[in-house]
């Protein structure tokens, strides 16, 4: 079997489909976490103005923004280490070196590894500014409507 056909093989593309539906899960779970948020506390503040319980308990909506925002950096991070990871084995098959990676999802970051990565994802263009600014919106709605 030739190099070529070592790396057009069907295990290998498996294994690249397998790891490509992981980090679409990991992207999907990512924009639901924002969609989440943003409906919880949407609804969150419309009970607030509802049941006249005043702006000053708008601050329970911190809770779910904070909730949320650790949950979209968590699959944010394990995003980015399955990239890696299909990265290092792309790099193999160019190598001729990836007979052992086919179908093995190991050596994946342990807890202090993983909670890296999420600190990471934190500093993150797609997480920060957007909750970020719901974080903003709450503390103004706060401030206009107490006074």
């Amino acid at each position: 079997m030739s190099n070529i056909e070592k790396k057009e093989s069907t295990a290998v593309q498996a294994h690249i489909a397998m790891l490509q539906g992981i980090i679409s899960r990991m992207a999907s779970n990512s924009a639901n976490c924002k969609t989440w948020a943003v409906t919880i506390i949407a609804a969150m503040l419309v009970l607030i103005v509802d049941k006249d319980l005043g702006f000053t308990n708008i601050g329970i909506c911190y809770i779910p923004v904070a909730l949320f925002f650790f949950l979209d950096c968590y699959y944010l991070g394990l995003e980015r280490t399955f990239i890696k990871k299909q990265n290092s084995f792309l790099d193999k098959v160019l190598s001729g070196d990836y007979v052992d990676e086919l179908y093995v999802i190991k050596d994946l970051p342990k807890y202090c590894g993983q909670l890296g990565n999420t600190f990471k994802a934190m500093l993150s263009f797609s997480t920060t500014p957007f909750y970020g600014l719901i974080a903003v919106f709450i503390f103004i709605l706060g401030r206009y409507f107490n006074g």
